[in-house]
């Protein structure tokens, strides 16, 4: 996992027509890739068509998916506005994120520089780099439009239509559909911020493959300033998990389209460093090592995680996360799932798909126990997730402790049902009631799902989920014919089941 941390979000794809139906009420942007200077892009904008005398121009504090203040407005400079004169019109800083533009109502042009965030962020601070922006003219620029792009807080809705100047030479890799309105120049357009910035984009000469999932299209997009032609040889090695998981899924996936942007950096320094971001229909990846033989079998981690959130949050979300606040977000309490429940997707696919054995299976087990046990497992994880920017020292546990709830889980839905209910069943149903365009209330999600399923279920996230009760993983794993040794923390198989054990092994693991 490394420091692979998450992201949620939603994209909407709409043809360039409806650009110029509504172009008065878009964000109207240009960011020019091809003129720059010391490592800095030149970024413009017309706002929306307005009646206010005065904005507030945000450029995000911090992203979903990381809990510590970013900055992004920290690499932006030289922000000037003028009206359709070019007359400049007054603008003041307010923080680092933020700018107040005076008399908006007569703006016609905003314009400012942006600089390599990455350079910034290895010097300055421990933030990961896969959710800031690099620029190397004529190489490749790996985008993420929190660091270039901002909004303003009374026109937090409105479309963006974006136009890039850029080589000629490149593509663009992204989850959005990108269109050439010549050689030079590609225009994008994104239903409002939040679509776009979880809308990354790989802009390099292109070396990409793609893959038919079911119904999807999934986009593998590599750059390497020395080897080409290495995006088919990770294709071939993700391909098996994403068709396991389609059929782990119910036989069709959720999305149209997605995209693995991964960005590849030789280096002669020892070991091999690893980041990532993922977001609703794709994922960023940033390795850097001496060679790229550990490559295709990292990747197929990444994959088997990062693509499982196209279920939670992107299907499954509260309403803290469909209306994110960049400046000053509120946490969502259910952690628990989007993180928690796709880990477990994770563990449980491979064993449910027949990929793995039974004693890989039960090693996997161990290790998110022995995981869980580096955490303080007397807080409650609904509080946790609240205050994930306090207490980063215990975010990880959401991916040791947070699985092995999902295993209870999913092992008393399955009792409860006779074998017929496991969580599998329980998040498609979630995606029925909710799905990309509805959110839950953050306080209502526990009753709902007790609704959908069993009185006792409500329990068992007043104790382990809501509660600080220790799991009662011995119990549990009882149920499905496991043994557990809380010493030693080893899992084994009972040697004379009973018949009701072995069915609800049997419906849980196909075993």
């Amino acid at each position: 996992m490394g420091n692979l941390l998450k992201i949620f979000f939603l994209l909407i794809l709409f043809p360039i027509v409806i650009i110029a139906q509504s172009s008065k009420k878009n964000y109207e942007y240009n960011i020019d890739l091809l003129h720059m200077k010391n490592d800095e892009v030149m970024v413009s904008f017309t706002p929306p068509k307005n009646n206010l005398e005065k904005g507030k121009f945000i450029i995000p504090k911090l992203v979903p998916g990381f809990y510590q203040a970013m900055n992004f407005g920290q690499y932006v400079s030289d922000v000037i506005a003028t009206d359709k004169n070019g007359k400049k019109i007054r603008t003041e800083r307010l923080d680092k994120n933020s700018w107040m533009v005076n008399d908006l109502k007569h703006v016609k042009k905003i314009s400012y520089l942006v600089t390599d965030g990455w350079d910034s962020l290895q010097q300055n601070t421990d933030g990961a780099k896969s959710a800031g922006s690099t620029f190397k003219k004529d190489s490749v620029f790996v985008i993420n439009y929190n660091s270039l792009v901002g909004y303003f807080e009374e026109m937090k809705d409105a479309p963006y239509e974006i136009s890039i100047n850029k080589n000629k030479d490149f593509y663009a890799s992204s989850a959005l559909d990108y269109k050439k309105k010549n050689d030079s120049t590609d225009i994008v357009w994104a239903k409002d911020y939040r679509k776009l910035v979880d809308s990354p984009v790989l802009y390099c000469v292109p070396d990409t493959t793609w893959l038919k999932i079911g119904t999807t299209e999934v986009l593998v997009s590599f750059y390497n300033n020395k080897e080409r032609h290495y995006s088919q040889k990770i294709a071939d090695h993700i391909k098996t998990i994403l068709e396991n998981q389609k059929a782990y899924l119910g036989g069709k996936l959720p999305v149209d389209k997605y995209a693995f942007l991964i960005y590849f950096e030789t280096s002669k320094e020892r070991g091999s460093i690893a980041d990532g971001l993922e977001h609703s229909r794709s994922t960023v990846c940033l390795y850097r090592s001496g060679n790229m033989n550990f490559l295709p079998d990292a990747l197929n981690r990444v994959a088997a995680h990062e693509f499982f959130h196209i279920i939670t949050p992107l299907h499954i979300h509260s309403g803290e996360i469909q209306h994110y606040d960049f400046l000053n977000p509120t946490m969502s309490e259910h952690l628990w799932l989007y993180e928690g429940m796709t880990e477990y997707a994770t563990i449980h696919m491979p064993i449910k798909q027949k990929m793995i054995s039974l004693a890989d299976f039960e090693k996997k087990l161990e290790e998110k126990i022995q995981g869980m046990k580096e955490f303080d497992n007397t807080l409650s994880f609904t509080e946790l997730s609240k205050n994930a920017m306090e207490r980063q020292d215990q975010y990880m546990n959401f991916y040791q402790k947070g699985p092995l709830l999902g295993l209870c889980l999913d092992i008393k839905l399955r009792e409860l049902s006779g074998g017929k209910m496991g969580t599998q069943d329980l998040m498609q149903r979630l995606m029925k009631k909710y799905g990309e365009d509805k959110y839950f209330n953050d306080n209502d999600l526990f009753d709902e799902i007790t609704k959908m399923t069993y009185p006792e279920i409500r329990t068992f996230f007043k104790d382990f989920i809501e509660g600080t009760k220790p799991i009662p993983l011995k119990e549990y794993l009882a149920k499905v014919g496991f043994t557990y040794d809380e010493t030693t923390g080893k899992i084994g198989t009972l040697v004379n089941p009973d018949s009701k054990q072995i069915a609800l092994r049997k419906a849980w693991i196909d075993q």
